[in-house]
């Protein structure tokens, strides 16, 4: 009786947790960032992308974006990505992954700090669960990803409950933003 009690307990945490992150991450991509259609805005090459200061955050936004050049017939819906865009022009991309590439994949927040930006994601479903933060910083008028942070919520033994064990890793790649594929990572 005891162990079905605990079975219970444990996947109505998981449930709990399930409702709050898919709230939270509903009202943060709200407010850190715009959607616009992909026509607004152009790609600029890099020796124009390096002339905005990104050490100042009110000289460039974050817009997701759909992205109908990396559709194929066979993808549900229309890929997005992330843009840094300088006034009406877009310095760097990001390809946020396709609908059948990652399970459940929530772009949660991306927010401004003093050493540049971060980005917050997770995905997941059934027995796993993971949410990572990217961390950027501005050098030489350049986004690199500097830090990576990976929490992993795996379920390794069920009759304990869902989501019973936690691994953190960090890692710092120090890559151009320009070379940074988020899949990669996930």
């Amino acid at each position: 009786m005891l162990i079905r009690l605990h079975k219970f307990v444990g996947v109505l945490f998981a449930v709990m947790l399930f409702l709050l992150i898919a709230a939270c991450s509903a009202s943060n991509s709200a407010t850190m960032a715009t959607f616009q259609s992909a026509s607004a805005t152009k790609v600029v090459d890099e020796k124009t992308a390096g002339t905005f200061d990104c050490r100042n955050a009110n000289e460039y936004r974050f817009v997701v974006v759909e992205n109908p050049n990396r559709k194929k017939d066979s993808d549900p819906v229309t890929p997005k990505d992330l843009n840094i865009v300088v006034g009406d022009e877009v310095t760097s991309k990001i390809e946020l992954p396709k609908e059948g590439e990652v399970k459940n994949f929530s772009l949660n927040s991306i927010g401004k700090n003093k050493a540049g930006f971060e980005i917050k994601v997770d995905w997941g479903g059934g027995l796993n669960y993971y949410y990572i933060q990217f961390n950027f910083r501005c050098k030489e008028n350049k986004f690199y990803l500097y830090r990576v942070k990976k929490i992993s919520f795996l379920t390794r033994k069920p009759d304990r409950g869902f989501w019973d064990t936690k691994k953190i890793k960090v890692t710092k790649p120090n890559l151009p933003i320009e070379k940074f594929v988020m899949t990669d990572y996930l």
